[in-house]
C-alpha cells in the first residue's frame, strides 16, 4: 500500500488516521461493554443453574422419601373418619344385639 492509498471504511469514505483511530476506539469500547454485560449474564445464569440444581436435588430427595414411605406401609391406616364409622357400626350392632337378647 502506498502513502496515497488509504483503506476504505464500511460506508465507502476514506477516513483520516485520527478518524479511523477514533472509530476503532469506539468499537473497542463497545466490545468491552458487551463483554462485561455477557460476563454479568453468565454469572447470573450460573447462579440460577446452581439454584435449580439444588431445588432438583431437594425434590428428588422428597420423592425418594415419599416412595420409601409408601413402600414401607403396604396397608395404609384408615383415616379418622373411617375409624369412627367402623366403631359406630360395631357399637350399633352390639347395642341391637343387647336389646334383642334382653327381650
Amino acid at each position: 500500500m502506498s502513502d496515497w492509498d488509504e483503506p476504505l471504511e464500511e460506508d465507502g469514505l476514506t477516513l483520516g488516521p485520527e478518524e479511523a483511530l477514533q472509530r476503532e476506539i469506539e468499537k473497542s469500547k463497545s466490545l468491552k461493554v458487551d463483554r462485561l454485560r455477557l460476563r454479568d449474564e453468565i454469572e447470573k445464569l450460573k447462579f440460577e443453574k446452581a439454584d435449580l440444581a439444588q431445588k432438583q436435588q431437594q425434590l428428588k430427595e422428597r420423592l425418594a422419601a415419599l416412595e420409601n414411605n409408601s413402600v414401607g406401609s403396604s396397608e395404609a391406616p384408615l383415616p379418622p373418619s373411617r375409624k369412627i364409622m367402623v366403631f359406630a357400626l360395631i357399637f350399633s350392632i352390639l347395642t341391637l344385639l343387647f336389646f334383642m337378647a334382653r327381650n
